[in-house]
């Protein structure tokens, strides 16, 4: 697939090419440094660097609350599974969420078939953003290995400064930008800034926790059963921060 280039200047143009297409949702700022994925309308409404969101953006994959099944009973009480879809265009994925969502992928579609995960995914247009430095202080994107873009996604913004470089991941994103005149195919020396952030990317997403992240699975195995979980839990507040 391609590399795009979008002059800085036409990012708003961008956007309400997105809008006319569908719900664009996105990450916006809500106040005291948090920030939620919702609707926008414009390019000005996006928060182009932000922290972790409140919710991931895994809630439109997984609503907290949706209808599963229906059932009349003046006609018996067969149930009619049911499977609300809502074509979206999801902006701004950071590389860490596009790996979580991406394990999601693997578990809902295996057997038995998560239907109604697998529907919305193909409703969903995504569109990542990548992290050019740390974007929260409590970050590990060193430790897990997920800095850098390595799928899930239609299309990949890159903030080259002047300009986003976007690379084409899906024949959903390749429709999405076929027709937009204010894009133009990237050259050589966009490649070459891109190959030059992500060496500088290397340098600074380090492991932040000293272990083998190899291990992890083991070490959670083996830690279900730790006092420090009962620890935490006496003093859980249900905010749901920490997932």
């Amino acid at each position: 697939m391609e590399y795009l280039v979008l002059p800085r200047s036409s990012f708003d143009l961008f956007v309400e090419y997105l809008v006319r297409r569908g719900k664009v949702v996105a990450p916006v700022a809500k106040g005291n440094g948090q920030f939620v994925f919702s609707e926008v309308r414009k390019g000005s409404d996006i928060a182009l660097r932000y922290i972790p969101t409140i919710l991931p953006p895994k809630k439109y994959f997984m609503p907290q609350y949706e209808t599963l099944a229906e059932y009349d009973t003046r006609r018996g009480q067969k149930l009619q599974p049911v499977v609300e879809v809502e074509p979206l265009i999801l902006f701004g994925v950071h590389t860490c969420d596009l790996a979580g969502i991406q394990c999601l992928d693997v578990v809902f579609s295996d057997r038995p078939k998560d239907l109604n995960y697998l529907v919305r995914r193909e409703y969903i247009t995504v569109i990542g953003l990548e992290c050019n430095d740390y974007c929260d202080t409590y970050a590990s994107c060193g430790l897990m290995g997920t800095f850098l873009p390595q799928g899930g996604y239609d299309l990949f913004f890159t903030d080259l400064g002047e300009y986003f470089l976007i690379h084409v991941g899906t024949q959903k994103g390749e429709d999405l930008v076929r027709d937009i005149p204010f894009l133009e195919r990237a050259q050589s020396q966009h490649l070459a800034e891109l190959e030059a952030l992500r060496a500088r990317k290397a340098q600074i997403f380090r492991p932040e926790v000293p272990v083998d992240r190899a291990l992890l699975p083991r070490m959670f195995r083996e830690g279900f059963e730790a006092g420090v979980w009962e620890e935490i839990g006496n003093r859980c507040l249900s905010c749901a921060n920490c997932t």
